[in-house]
């Protein structure tokens, strides 16, 4: 029962990361990916990655 809880919380923390890296070149699959091997090396991937071009209104 506990190996159940721990996964759970690592595919969480995963989405989660994989959430992060929507905004970002990476994407979310890829960066979700990299979090299930390792969530700190998924993170730190995601952080180094540069943020996607924003759509500037002018209105």
């Amino acid at each position: 029962m506990d190996k159940l809880f721990f996964l759970l919380i690592a595919v969480g923390l995963a989405y989660a990361v994989g959430c992060m890296g929507r905004s970002r070149k990476i994407g979310f699959w890829l960066a979700f990916i990299i979090s299930l091997l390792n969530v700190i090396v998924g993170l730190i991937v995601v952080l180094c990655s540069k943020k996607l071009d924003s759509v500037e209104s002018n209105t």
